[in-house]
């Protein structure tokens, strides 16, 4: 695991500065503190910093072939790396080390764009060739590792964080302000979007060739699998289900430093601890994280997992005031506003953990690909009462008043709405009206690519299948991007089981009924999971690792003296209503309403825009 980055200038003559590198190497040190270095070739200059997990002695980074054709950065694991290996020697290949980089790039040299498909792993690299003056780079199937560039008829940048783009000197730290309404809606930007003008993100499951001629970009992956198995039951499913986990936790064992997992308590995160114990046997490293709160705190849950599994289990409580000590840092090394609160727990975590392993198993990925949310339930509901909404819509408003029940006012909100615009809202944070009232109103409505996504699965009649696609487009890689990031801020390398492309795709071919059953979710891998865990772990209601961001906004003492910062310091002219804004505030404080959602984004924001000097 580490950070990778790189420059090719393409003015004629054009050599690189090694301090330039050295600059955007070093805004990285955290992803990689075990060892740096760095190449240049005339225009093209490649920077690596590196966090040591497999041939901790001969794996340094850049790497080169045995003739020094081809030169590699690379950031992730290739958990299949010694199967490769062994074909290519078969092959005439030879190696010098241990390391899964000098197999993906031996990999590159017998098989050029289509090494990628051979690679089981979670990986971000980039290989230039010395004699094509090309440079090839590519992203792992589901996004895993994160991977940007910039492009410009001057010079063309890549890194592992955005940070290290602006490091360069070449790129300047302004708005997409096309982004924004979509950010302030879904708390993120999708596909190649982020809310950088200028900056991209290569998306999963491509590669990216850059040659004299230009740029091609092209999607080697594809999450669709039309073909349903037949017989389909749950029952049936869950034996090969819990067949492919199993391999995917065995093989992301691979590790020549100390490994555990981030066990929170819940199905997902408890079902991985206990195939990993039962294939390393006791005192396997356990990490959670809780609150003094008992209406958000999982610790209960993750000690019975750890007391079946005999693991070393460790805890830490975070309260607001470490929340709000670290919000403003984490903004910064997150490159863009935390989507998710519960951010600040995974680096705390991170941070815990690493005390005692550098690799850590996570649970991340099961709900969009097994419909764990209970949102998942509700365009399926309204595609079958659709016909009542005239009755339901003014009904479901008065006990969402009554109840403040975010789940009944979600359902009345979407019965506004038809099939296909539900389920593009259904991972929506704050509504439209909300976003517009806070809103200029010269921002564009934009988000295109979730609209392309929708298209793409329009043919399915399983709403079910469709909402889990839809996810695994937009909302699953902003819960990776987090993962990465807070992660890789504390120095700690995760990994994630349920999402081995072997997996995905299995659960790609289900229809939905075989993969959850109204009213629980996730039923399918709770049948996996009851052979492994207690009922009370497995059947417990979902707790979605949530924050008490409502209150913790309302103490001025933690979170809400940030909020109070930020919203008085005024960074949102031209963007924002800072007038509605106050007003939220102000009644958010007061109690007389709840606008945590919206402050939260406003307020990460503008944190941001700040940290960043993000213009207009």
């Amino acid at each position: 695991m580490c950070g990778i980055a790189g420059l090719l200038v393409k003015m004629a003559e054009a050599r690189v500065d090694p301090d330039l590198l050295v600059r955007m190497r070093d805004t990285m040190v955290h992803r990689g503190p075990d060892d740096e270095g760095i190449y240049t070739d005339g225009p093209l200059g490649l920077c690596h910093r590196r966090l040591s997990i497999i041939d901790i002695k001969a794996g340094h980074q850049p790497m080169h072939d045995s003739n020094s054709r081809y030169w590699i950065v690379f950031n992730g694991e290739i958990y299949n790396h010694r199967d490769v290996r062994r074909e290519l020697e078969q092959r005439g290949h030879h190696f010098q080390t241990e390391s899964d980089t000098e197999v993906i790039i031996n990999t590159y040299i017998e098989y050029g764009a289509e090494c990628v498909q051979r690679l089981n792993g979670m990986f971000a690299f980039a290989i230039w060739d010395t004699q094509m003056c090309s440079l090839f780079l590519a992203r792992d199937r589901l996004g895993v590792k994160p991977l940007y560039y910039y492009n410009s008829a001057e010079v063309f940048v890549f890194a592992s964080e955005i940070k290290a783009i602006f490091a360069s000197g070449k790129v300047k730290s302004r708005l997409a302000t096309d982004k924004v309404w979509e950010y302030f809606s879904y708390r993120g930007t999708a596909g190649e979007n982020t809310l950088f003008a200028g900056i991209c993100s290569l998306p999963p499951g491509h590669w990216m060739h850059m040659t004299t001629e230009g740029i091609e970009i092209r999607q080697y992956w594809t999450h669709r699998r039309d073909k349903f198995p037949v017989p389909c039951t749950l029952d049936s499913s869950a034996e090969r289900f819990e067949e492919l986990l199993t391999d995917a936790v065995r093989i992301r064992l691979m590790s020549e430093v100390p490994l555990g997992t981030f066990c929170s308590g819940g199905v997902d995160s408890s079902l991985v601890t206990a195939i990993a114990a039962r294939q390393l046997g006791e005192g396997v490293n356990t990490f959670s994280v809780g609150f003094s709160d008992a209406a958000y705190d999982e610790t209960r849950y993750a000690r019975i997992v750890a007391k079946r599994y005999s693991t070393q289990h460790h805890e830490l409580v975070v309260e607001n005031a470490d929340f709000a000590s670290h919000l403003e840092d984490l903004v910064w090394l997150n490159d863009e506003p935390l989507h998710f609160a519960n951010s600040v727990q995974i680096y705390a975590l991170s941070r815990l953990a690493k005390q005692s392993v550098t690799v850590v198993l996570t649970g991340e990925g099961a709900d969009e690909l097994f419909l764990g949310y209970p949102r998942y339930h509700i365009p399926q509901i309204l595609n079958r009462i659709h016909r009542l909404r005239p009755v339901l819509r003014p009904l479901l408003g008065v006990l969402g008043d009554m109840s403040r029940d975010h789940r009944i006012r979600k359902l009345e909100y979407f019965l506004r709405y038809d099939i296909d615009s539900a389920i593009l809202a259904n991972s929506i944070t704050n509504d439209a009206e909300s976003v517009d009232a806070l809103l200029a109103p010269h921002l564009a409505h934009t988000q295109t690519y979730r609209e392309t996504v929708l298209a793409h699965y329009r043919d399915l009649r399983d709403i079910g299948a469709r909402l889990s696609f839809q996810d695994q487009h937009t909302y699953l890689v902003s819960i990776l991007n987090r993962q990465d990031k807070m992660s890789m801020g504390a120095s700690i390398e995760a990994r994630v089981p349920f999402l081995d492309y072997r997996v995905v795709e299995f659960a790609n071919t289900l229809p939905s009924n075989c993969r959850t059953q109204w009213p629980r979710g996730k039923e399918l891998v709770k049948r996996v999971a009851r052979k492994y865990l207690p009922d009370e772990v497995v059947y417990r209601r979902k707790s979605g690792f949530g924050v008490p961001l409502g209150a913790w906004l309302r103490d001025g003492g933690g979170l809400g003296r940030v909020a109070s910062r930020v919203f008085d310091a005024g960074a949102g002219e031209g963007i924002l209503d800072e007038q509605r804004m106050h007003e939220l505030w102000s009644e958010h404080r007061s109690g007389r309403k709840d606008h945590s959602e919206i402050l939260w984004t406003t307020m990460n924001f503008l944190i941001w825009r700040e940290r960043f000097s993000v213009q207009s």
